[in-house]
């Protein structure tokens, strides 16, 4: 805009220069001369006091780096990479994720997990990064870490949640960054995962309401969905691991809850943790419950299982009695990011 801003006024200018100089005589030459090279002179540092101050737009724009798609990428082995900042095209507009990729040998199909952070967490490391990132290089799976726009409002919230299927702009991004990282890494399509934290938890069932036809599997923590969510409809099947705190202030346990006035306007009344879970395990139509409870390190831990299911899958879920919204280190004596990774990795698409 700016560039054809100072177009028009060139041209403007440099018409009425021209008519001046033609009423005047041959005395007054010179002047017109000087002032043609005094606005010449001032537009071009116009111009490139406008091109400096969109260039220092573009340093201060966080920008990744853009994967080149490659031929036949089972055909070649990869090489460990770990917290690189990747950029794809989503709708136009350019979204960024972290990646760390094990590495493989030539044939070797990665599964790939897609984590989805909190409120606010776009800058931070996702909890226990480092060690889905170790898992990830022992086991041989790919970790992407999506990042959420900054631009948006607090009524839309970092991740968009309870969306119909025709407008589904997260869930694009997370379907996007598979296809980059298909194009460049030999991903194996049946082992799809999405794993999120609080609001990232929340948009973890997006995922599994929208996109179970090529993701097999989500887990998270502390979060919940909506009580009568807009779309979801399996078309594959979902396994669902879900852990939360019974002590949450944040995400209530045992009661449904509406958002703040002002805050994901839309989003509707938001479900109980243990009518979450109910919800899922009929989706499945699973036909058998185990529910097992006992104290691990002064904590109370209940752990329910629905299983018996559409596909195969599970539904499980364990309930901390002393666990606050903060992500735990263990559950049930296992590291938190093993316990995931252990639930995810049975289930294919």
């Amino acid at each position: 805009m700016v560039h054809e801003n100072l177009t028009f006024y060139a041209t403007v200018s440099l018409n009425q220069i021209r008519n001046t100089s033609q009423k005047h005589n041959q005395s007054d030459s010179m002047s017109s001369r000087i002032e043609v090279l005094f606005v010449i002179i001032t537009l071009f540092s116009v111009s490139l006091s406008g091109c400096i101050e969109a260039s220092e737009d573009e340093e201060t724009k966080p920008q990744g780096e853009i994967l080149v798609e490659i031929q036949n990428p089972c055909m070649i082995p990869t090489e460990s990479e770990t917290q690189s900042t990747i950029s794809v095209s989503v709708n136009g507009d350019e979204r960024l994720f972290r990646l760390s990729v094990p590495n493989s040998d030539a044939g070797t199909r990665l599964p790939v997990i897609i984590a989805f952070h909190g409120g606010d967490g776009a800058n931070e490391d996702f909890q226990q990064q480092n060690e889905f990132d170790q898992l990830g290089e022992q086991e041989k799976f790919i970790m992407a870490y999506a990042i959420a726009e900054s631009d948006r409002t607090v009524a839309e919230g970092e991740w968009f949640l309870n969306t119909a299927a025709t407008s589904r702009d997260d869930n694009n991004f997370a379907e996007a960054i598979v296809d980059e990282l298909s194009g460049v890494f030999c991903v194996d399509q049946d082992r799809l995962y999405a794993i999120g934290y609080s609001l990232g938890s929340m948009f973890t069932y997006e995922i599994a309401c929208q996109l179970n036809d090529r993701f097999a599997a989500v887990a998270s923590f502390a979060g919940t969905m909506p009580v009568s969510p807009e779309s979801c409809n399996l078309r594959g099947s979902m396994a669902v691991l879900h852990i939360h705190g019974k002590l949450d202030y944040i995400i209530d346990y045992d009661e449904d809850w509406d958002w703040k006035d002002g805050e994901h306007e839309g989003v509707g009344t938001m479900s109980n943790v243990p009518g979450m879970i109910d919800f899922w395990a009929q989706k499945s139509n699973c036909q058998s419950e185990n529910t097992h409870s006992h104290l691990f390190g002064g904590d109370d831990v209940e752990h329910i299982v629905h299983s018996d299911c559409y596909g195969d899958v599970r539904i499980e879920h364990y309930g901390m009695e002393a666990q606050e919204h903060t992500w735990p280190n263990q559950v049930d004596g296992t590291d938190t990011y093993q316990l995931i990774w252990n639930f995810l990795s049975d289930f294919t698409n």
